[in-house]
């Protein structure tokens, strides 16, 4: 794939990729959506609109899902058995701060809103600070990815031609490296447990 390439599919496909990467794992997506912006290949409002919508949706989708399903879950597999004493814990005053500040919380973002839909938190509370935790963390995370290419592009000059495509394919990297770490992980627990 050559430069030309690279360049019209972030283009293209870069807002409905900002979008299902949020849905999933959002710094990365998002960050380099920022430097994207920065570097003038997308805008900054669909940028956090796409962003916003994604966390929002997997934040919503795993709370309805433990709402609906957790206790048939905690009934049929050990693993969410652990889950109750969670959902039980921050049930009460404790719920709205997690449902605020859980986007923030690398590696348990899906298992959290999973666990405040087991609890007693009402709907309402839960859409109320979601929305502000995701806004939030959606500002932060877009300006930072807009700040660290306006840093790039200072100390390596013109970014656009060639460094840009490096991060992308750095970036696509560091993902791939992280699915293969998560995976090489958890069946090293696996094969521990046994």
């Amino acid at each position: 794939m050559d430069s030309i390439s690279i360049i019209s599919f972030i283009v293209e496909y870069g807002y409905l990729a900002i979008l299902v990467g949020s849905f999933f794992e959002g710094e990365t997506i998002l960050v380099l959506g920022g430097l994207a912006v920065q570097q003038g290949y997308l805008d900054l409002p669909l940028v956090f609109l796409c962003s916003l919508i994604g966390t929002l949706a997997s934040d919503n989708t795993f709370f309805f899902l433990g709402r609906w399903y957790g206790h048939k879950l905690v009934a049929k597999y050990k693993f969410f058995s652990k889950l109750t004493v969670v959902s039980e814990k921050i049930s009460g005053t404790r719920g709205f701060f997690l449902a605020y500040a859980m986007r923030f919380m690398y590696g348990f973002r899906h298992l959290v809103p999973f666990s405040l839909g087991m609890s007693s938190i009402k709907v309402r509370t839960f859409f109320f600070f979601n929305f502000l935790g995701g806004l939030t963390w959606v500002l932060s995370i877009g300006f930072a990815g807009y700040f660290f290419g306006d840093i790039l592009e200072v100390f390596f000059g013109r970014l656009r031609h060639y460094e840009f495509r490096i991060i992308v394919i750095a970036v696509i990297a560091a993902v791939i490296g992280h699915i293969i770490y998560k995976f090489i992980r958890g069946r090293l627990n696996n094969f521990i447990k046994n």
